[in-house]
């Protein structure tokens, strides 16, 4: 997405209109200035979203995220003095109110992993417009997981094929970890809200929050149904796969 494409949209945005409800905050950390002005224009222009400021290094995202304590950080992965995986490390484990999503040209596999395991909800391509990238920041808002398109499928491919392992129980997933699995497994068996699972487990509301987050990522869902179809049909087809294997061994 050039800013040349950006501005063309932006002039047709709808004016800003009365808005009754709290404003979701959003920072920005972008070292290019012509793309990080439109695009924070772009969002100026959503009654729903407040924009807080960006920041342009990495140096200046560590101090000034957390004072700023925004709801949502839309994260480039080039920096000048290091890489947005360098910001994720540093904020994501204790910004837990915070939800960063990675906002790149880089689609590359490596990215994408260290991102996701590195604390991020989403993965947006710059290219993917504008529109796109202010529903990607609404769904993260409510708690989805935004993720472009094409790189949802690819991480279903990597995680969906990655196979079972015989030691794993019967619902583990192999893609999550023990602690990702436990809560999903909690989270379809019960139908518990958050709270309800977080007072199950021992943990904090915005440390189930998180996990939760990262599992919808993992499996390419942005919410609970999506997930527990998600489950239902991997565990199906691993059962087939394994009475096919069965039977021709015998």
């Amino acid at each position: 997405m050039t800013p040349a494409m950006i501005e063309s949209k932006s002039d047709h945005l709808p004016p800003d209109m009365s808005w009754d409800k709290p404003r979701v905050k959003v920072a920005m950390v972008e070292d290019s200035s012509g793309f990080g002005e439109i695009l924070a224009a772009c969002l100026g222009h959503q009654p729903q979203f407040e924009f807080l400021g960006g920041a342009r290094t990495v140096r200046d995202a560590i101090q000034r995220l957390p004072e700023w304590q925004p709801h949502i950080v839309l994260l480039d992965l080039g920096l000048p003095d290091g890489t947005g995986i360098d910001v994720l490390r540093a904020l994501s484990a204790s910004m837990t109110h915070t939800s960063f999503i990675i906002l790149t040209v880089f689609e590359d596999d490596s990215s994408i992993r260290e991102a996701l395991s590195s604390g991020a909800v989403g993965y947006m391509l710059k290219r993917s417009g504008w529109r796109a990238i202010v529903d990607g920041v609404t769904l993260a808002a409510g708690g989805g997981s935004p993720l472009d398109a094409q790189i949802a499928r690819r991480l279903l491919e990597v995680w969906r094929f990655h196979g079972s392992r015989e030691h794993q129980k019967a619902h583990d997933l192999p893609e999550l970890t023990a602690k990702e699995n436990e809560l999903l497994r909690q989270m379809v068996e019960t139908g518990d809200s958050v709270k309800q699972i977080s007072e199950a487990v021992g943990l904090t509301y915005a440390t189930v929050r998180t996990y939760i987050r990262r599992i919808y990522v993992k499996l390419g869902v942005h919410n609970r149904s999506q997930a527990e179809r998600k489950l239902l049909s991997l565990n199906q087809e691993r059962a087939q796969q394994s009475a096919q294997a069965s039977s021709q061994g015998d």
